[in-house]
């Protein structure tokens, strides 16, 4: 005899329970019992949105004070990871819903299939998960001081703290303890040899030591351009060869002024900001390079702004002796064409910032879609041992509640964090 029917032995009357032996005797029927449970979980799922609240508001404050750290952090995200998650997650909830369905009509075997379904699918949803988490390690695109990227969203190499990245070495020499750079960042004014051209020109004697042995590197990198004449190959970059990095995590920007005051007062003081870059050594291929291998580099002052002038003079002259334009139309780029610029160059300070917050609002989620899975195991195996009836099917109805609440949380963090343009 179950420990329910003995406690309706014991008071002497069963309320007028003819239905499931899992109403329990304090109700009056099973209706009472199923509207009790539901006023339960209805407050549960309250705490459960006031709880995911302060995650987004965080994330409110955060993009709207920092915007160009979204803009560019996002494009980490695989989009189609993404949708296939929020497709599986929406079929779940109909499968959920289908199975508290099965449940009131007395359909055991329905029902069973609905709750296996929807086990499947949360465990599909944890395994892509997994698979972007895993990614994501393995390139160190994560929280706080743990973000350190190798490669940019477009592809790009960037300087490391921990100057350890495949195919490259730069001259960083990362101190762990004071989190700065020892050496191995120098001044842009210092090395963009034309300030009125885009990138950086730097003019840098790169030397490449391994142990006792040492070698010159090449000059930069050639970017690979496309020859407009129709067939002609394209030009190919010489390795190993330098470049020079901008990376402002590694290489932070430095501001002049007294030393006692926040960078903010300085700003506001009048005081200038100097952006610093670093030298990268690419060479064309995958190995990694140990501690053995250091990068110097000693590069030459930028020429003083009367000589710029005197050549800018000068091809202006020449353009117009030989009948050119003095002055090139202006190309207006295309969104695409911003996007794909933006995702080259290297992470805006503080992108941090935006992994600590994905990782706190998919983390959390992800834990309740694995408590999820808990629950419609537990019901999945009360289904098979038949403990569900049209009169006793609140558990199911309740579980389905929660799922439906976990579904549409993971559809606001879809767009929000992996549709941002």
């Amino acid at each position: 005899m179950s420990p329910t029917q003995q406690a309706h032995e014991a008071h002497g009357d069963d309320h007028g329970h003819h239905g499931s032996r899992f109403i329990a005797h304090h109700y009056d029927d099973a209706q009472h019992q199923f509207d009790s449970g539901k006023l339960g979980i209805w407050l549960f799922l309250a705490q459960e949105v006031l709880f995911f609240s302060a995650l987004f508001v965080a994330y409110v404050l955060y993009r709207s004070h920092h915007p160009e750290i979204y803009s560019y952090a996002h494009k980490w995200l695989q989009v189609k990871f993404g949708a296939i998650n929020t497709a599986v997650l929406i079929f779940s909830s109909l499968t959920a819903a289908w199975a508290v369905r099965a449940a009131q009509l007395a359909q055991p075997k329905r029902l069973i299939l609905c709750l296996a379904t929807t086990i499947l699918c949360a465990c599909a949803f944890l395994g892509i998960k997994y698979i972007e988490y895993s990614h994501k390690y393995h390139e160190s695109i994560l929280f706080g001081r743990y973000f350190d990227p190798c490669v940019s969203p477009g592809g790009v190499d960037l300087l490391t703290k921990k100057n350890e990245c495949k195919g490259v070495k730069s001259t960083i020499d990362w101190d762990a303890k004071a989190e700065k750079a020892k050496s191995g960042c120098f001044n842009v004014d210092k090395i963009d040899q034309d300030p009125h051209e885009p990138g950086l020109q730097a003019d840098c004697t790169v030397i490449e030591s391994v142990g006792a042995t040492k070698r010159t590197i090449g000059d930069k990198c050639a970017e690979e351009t496309i020859d407009e004449t129709e067939g002609s190959p394209p030009i190919a970059k010489k390795f190993p060869c330098w470049r020079p990095a901008y990376q402002p995590a590694v290489c932070p920007d430095l501001v002049d002024g007294p030393g006692d005051q926040t960078e903010g007062t300085r700003r506001e003081m009048g005081y200038a900001s100097h952006h610093q870059v670093g030298v990268m050594v690419e060479y064309g291929d995958e190995e990694e390079r140990g501690d053995d291998v250091k990068i110097a580099a000693t590069c030459t002052d930028a020429p003083k702004p009367a000589a710029v002038a005197a050549a800018a003079a000068h091809d202006a002259d020449k353009a117009k002796v030989l009948g050119q334009k003095a002055i090139a139309p202006i190309h207006h780029m295309t969104t695409h064409e911003e996007h794909e610029l933006e995702s080259m160059g290297p992470p805006p300070e503080h992108t941090s910032m935006f992994f600590t917050i994905y990782f706190a609002m998919t983390g959390l989620h992800g834990i309740h879609v694995l408590f999820g899975i808990g629950v419609f195991t537990w019901l999945l195996i009360r289904a098979l041992k038949g403990h569900f009836t049209p009169d006793y099917f609140g558990p199911v109805d309740y579980a389905a509640l929660y799922w439906h609440i976990v579904d549409l949380i993971w559809i606001f963090l879809f767009p929000l964090l992996y549709l941002i343009h």
